[in-house]
């Protein structure tokens, strides 16, 4: 990052953090876990979890807020509402998930202050960090995460009036843009960035269309699920239709099963499957599993082709079917 401004970057971060952290550090892991009242080691493995490894017991590194949100933790397992562990698991999921979130946003926050230092002064880019973008930043945060929350629990019971259980399998989706290595070798890093900011928001807006949910982005691909095989396919034909004919094409792979749910990923036979689907798929095209054929109503407007059974990574003779336009 370009640091020719001249701005302390030091002072800078020592301010931004005294007003994210809410006041300076002020105890010692060793001090907290005193002061709330916890085991020291499960202190250290809450601090773990959330992905700040605490090596000296001693060394003043909290905030009063931490002993807030940890007195908070313990209170519910007071309450018999979660167990110790399950604070872990859950501090484990929200600590990986808002890493990756901080790292994105703290790059353009960095820009946008660099840049505010060298246009207003420190100063006031600081009152409007602060003042202004953090605090937003922050609501819409709590804003986004309520509305997924609350989706989720529309999906569950929605399902369960299909199926009578909350368990029940689900489709899985992989799409990802063909020959993406190849392209990454002839176009600028500016293009790709662009390239990939397209794929993502065309993805993004497929599966949110057809009541599904974004695993994760990995680069060139999304993996996605979805309630319905039917609804897994739309979202990967809307995927398809959307994306502009002068880039690389974009392909699909969709399986439909049960799956292992962990800290907000999807694991087993049926996330493999379609992966492996999508692989074997032609650009521009929709692989699917025999599973997801099955569930698709018998009055589609597009029609599945049978394709001859292949050998891939960890399965011998996969069947699967094309999905293409129906044009009789």
């Amino acid at each position: 990052m370009d640091t020719n401004h001249d701005v302390d970057l030091h002072d800078l971060a020592s301010k931004v953090e005294t007003f994210l952290l809410g006041g300076e550090r002020t105890f010692s892991a060793r001090d907290l876990a005193e002061h709330v009242g916890i085991d020291l080691e499960y202190g250290r493995a809450m601090w773990r979890a959330m992905g700040f490894p605490i090596e000296d017991d001693d060394a003043i590194v909290l905030t009063r807020r931490d002993a807030t949100a940890t007195k908070g933790a313990m209170h519910a397992v007071d309450l018999g509402m979660v167990t110790a562990d399950e604070v872990l698991s859950f501090t484990r999921l929200t600590g990986q998930v808002f890493a990756q979130l901080a790292e994105s946003e703290g790059e353009a926050l960095m820009r946008i202050v660099l840049d505010g230092v060298a246009r207003v002064g420190s100063d006031e880019t600081l009152e409007r960090l602060m003042g202004d973008a953090l605090p937003l930043i922050e609501a819409l945060h709590v804003y986004v995460w309520r509305r997924q929350l609350a989706a989720f629990i529309t999906r569950t019971v929605a399902q369960y009036d299909r199926t009578g259980t909350t368990s029940a399998d689900v489709t899985v989706g992989f799409a990802d843009i063909s020959g993406f290595t190849a392209h990454s070798r002839t176009v600028s890093p500016a293009d790709l960035a662009d390239l990939l900011e397209l794929f993502e928001s065309i993805a993004t807006d497929a599966v949110g269309a057809h009541d599904g949910r974004v695993v994760k982005l990995i680069g060139d691909a999304v993996l996605f699920t979805a309630p319905t095989a039917a609804s897994g396919v739309s979202i990967a034909r809307d995927l398809l239709d959307a994306w502009p004919v002068d880039r690389p094409p974009v392909r699909a792979g969709i399986a439909s099963g049960p799956v292992l749910r962990r800290l907000g990923d999807v694991f087993g036979l049926t996330v493999n499957i379609a992966s492996r689907l999508t692989s074997l798929g032609g650009p521009g095209q929709i692989r699917i599993d025999e599973a997801t054929r099955a569930g698709l109503p018998p009055d589609a407007s597009y029609r599945v082709v049978e394709q001859s059974p292949q050998n891939v990574r960890g399965y011998d003779s996969l069947h699967s079917w094309t999905v293409e336009e129906d044009v009789s």
